[in-house]
């Protein structure tokens, strides 16, 4: 199934989220990349709520600068939730497309919901008829609470039966569990049939469903506890500094292609993939000039980055070349013009 360019930056976005969350718990002493922190109640103990996620979405989606976006956004549809008069509903953010209209809206839950206060969001996202992502942050879950949350999901989408038989759009549905530093995640792609949506949703919400489909991606080396749900697991941190990775498009070293950057700490490689021989293994290189990843990112090089996928870390970038060709071609053909190949000399010539 082709991954669209909103999906893929839900999802690095999502990644960022969680970073994030896991620089902040369990001490409430370490800040966000931004500066945001856990408040304390008045007995010492720190306040978990959806509000920690939400300022996240929105500072790293301001340092982006991909897509506008707004918070606390009016429904297009109407909505009768309480009372007895139709009225329009909030969306917690909602990334703007270059038409200023909507490309995705993103709910917030944070702890064990009930059923209603499910439903009432899953509503909005169903009916305003673009992509979404459901973000819930748990300070404490393993399988069997994740698997209980995921049934009051399958009650409250059976609610919603009406709009969801026609629906085709795409959903990621995130919990991220703040003890473990796991994320939990899955797309749900609806294709507008009645009967595949209802066994799209019977297939994920079953009640064995976390065992099959579901995947976890654990962003600290070592779970608190010395667990992440037994789910499948990337793990994110390890060795001298967090990992991440990034597809770049920078003209002076590849005018026309994107490339692989993974950096790990201050460290930091580019890869350069033959998109003509795509078993061949990428050139690794660093950039001359420029030790460090601060170095690379204060020196303009880089005109786009975008944030590869959960999905993506589970392939090797030496081992699976071929892979990360076809990624590379598709990012390519999304380019709205050719770099300009006249571009000036590039530092790759140095490692030639």
């Amino acid at each position: 199934m082709h991954v669209t360019d909103i999906e893929q930056y839900l999802q690095g976005l999502v990644d960022k989220v969680c970073c994030d969350l896991t620089s902040m718990y369990p001490a409430g002493e370490q800040a966000s990349t931004y500066g945001l922190v856990f408040p304390r109640k008045r007995d010492g103990s720190l306040r978990i709520s959806e509000q920690e996620a939400k300022l996240l979405f929105v500072q790293h989606l301001t340092v982006d600068k991909r897509y506008c976006f707004s918070v606390e956004t009016p429904t297009a549809e109407t909505y009768q939730q309480k009372g007895i008069t139709p009225m329009s509903a909030r969306v917690d953010v909602t990334l703007i497309g270059n038409d200023f209209k909507p490309v995705a809206h993103v709910e917030l839950k944070a702890h064990h919901c009930v059923i209603e206060s499910i439903r009432k969001d899953l509503e909005k996202l169903l009916r305003e008829k673009t992509t979404g992502c459901w973000f819930h942050t748990l300070e404490k879950a393993d399988g069997r609470t994740l698997q209980s949350l995921l049934a009051k999901f399958k009650d409250a989408f059976s609610r919603l039966s009406d709009w969801l038989a026609a629906n085709n759009c795409s959903y990621l549905f995130a919990f991220f569990v703040l003890d473990t530093a796991c994320l939990t995640y899955r797309w749900l792609h609806f294709t507008g049939d009645k009967n595949e949506n209802d066994a799209v949703l019977n297939t994920v919400l079953a009640d064995t469903s976390l065992n099959s489909g579901w995947q976890t991606s654990c962003f600290r080396a070592t779970p608190l506890n010395g667990s992440c749900n037994g789910i499948r697991q990337l793990n994110r941190t390890s060795g001298r500094g967090g990992r991440e990775a990034y597809l770049i498009l920078a003209p002076n070293l590849a005018p026309n292609s994107f490339l692989h950057l993974s950096v790990r700490g201050g460290s930091y490689r580019v890869r350069l993939y033959n998109l003509n021989q795509p078993n061949a293994r990428p050139k690794a290189f660093l950039v001359p000039g420029y030790a460090s990843y601060d170095a690379l990112r204060a020196s303009g090089l880089i005109s786009r980055s975008v944030p590869v996928t959960t999905e993506d870390l589970a392939h090797n970038v030496d081992k699976e070349p071929q892979y990360w060709c076809e990624r590379i071609v598709s990012m390519n053909s999304e380019l709205a013009t050719p770099t300009d190949s006249t571009a000036a000399s590039s530092p790759l010539t140095a490692l030639n």
